[in-house]
């Protein structure tokens, strides 16, 4: 950003990566005395439109010295690829055990996925985790009587009644 010799697109957009960095550590400093932490990280990989395609939501338990347990942990990844598309990745770690599940609405996508299985597995047990289970399906479709609260609300995807028993004694 410095530099007297480097064009001024290239200038700009150097600024604009260091506020957004800038912004992404203001974010990551949470409460370091908390036993949970809560991290969204927005990757700054624009489309052709200019938005924002990719984010990364982590919850973790944290470790003695405030860190995050990436052995018990859930991660989300919400990717818009231009090949694959709307692409929500749901990862879920207990104990360096792997559940991994990918959402995405495009049938294709969805056996490409699936026939990538095993990549993926020895993939994970490479860097010292083991896969439990692997689905990949559609987006969870909406519910049409509770539309109308606005747009992508969580209700709207929770079944009407509830059956069953949180607590037993």
């Amino acid at each position: 950003m410095g530099s007297s010799d480097v064009p001024a697109a290239l200038k700009e957009a150097a600024g604009q990566l260091v506020q957004h960095l800038t912004g992404q550590q203001l974010l990551l400093n949470t409460d370091r005395t908390a036993p949970f932490a809560q991290v969204t990280l927005f990757l700054p990989l624009k489309g052709p439109d200019g938005e924002e395609t990719a984010s990364v939501h982590i919850q973790s338990r944290r470790g003695p010295k405030g860190e995050l347990d990436a052995a018990n942990c859930r991660l989300w990844f919400d990717l818009d690829m231009k090949a694959l598309g709307q692409t929500l990745v749901d990862v879920q770690v207990v104990d360096r055990i792997v559940s991994l599940k990918l959402h995405n609405n495009e049938s294709w996508a969805q056996e490409l996925l699936e026939s990538s299985k095993d990549e993926i597995k020895s993939a994970i047990e490479t860097i010292g985790y083991q896969l439990s289970s692997f689905k990949a399906e559609p987006f969870p479709v909406q519910n049409t009587e509770k539309q109308g609260k606005g747009p992508g609300i969580p209700d709207d995807y929770v079944p009407d009644s509830y059956r069953g028993v949180d607590y037993r004694i």
